[in-house]
């Protein structure tokens, strides 16, 4: 019985042995700012104004995503795209239904999803 109560002790003094060393190893903050810098930024400038890089298409409308980005189905594929800043304002008062035929343009970005730029009824 006793070996039993000094293995549970020994067990219980080095799962706290391991939190204190597990917490006390963070990394400084100044340190964490720096590897961020280091990061390659995901967000693409996205030009609006440039019509020869804007995709025109034909899609269903399927719904919000959230504040930011909406889903249609291209060709019977889902798609969710980001919408722009002016977009992410307009878009409740524009009056598009799920279900609902849209002409789109949009803007393929590498590594990240398509921008749509401009959407009305078709």
């Amino acid at each position: 019985m006793k070996l039993m109560k000094r293995v549970g002790l020994l067990l219980i003094l080095g799962l706290m042995a391991a939190m204190l060393i597990g917490c006390a190893g963070g990394s400084d903050p100044a340190d964490q700012q720096s590897e961020n810098n280091n990061l390659p930024q995901q967000e693409e400038t996205v030009n609006p104004e440039s019509e020869a890089e804007a995709i025109k298409d034909t899609a269903i409308y399927s719904g919000r995503i959230d504040n930011n980005s909406v889903e249609m189905f291209i060709e019977d594929s889902p798609v969710s795209f980001q919408l722009t800043e002016e977009l992410i304002e307009t878009w409740d008062s524009l009056g598009f239904e799920e279900g609902e035929q849209l002409e789109i343009q949009y803007q393929e970005r590498e590594n990240n999803r398509p921008v749509l730029l401009k959407a009305e009824k078709a």
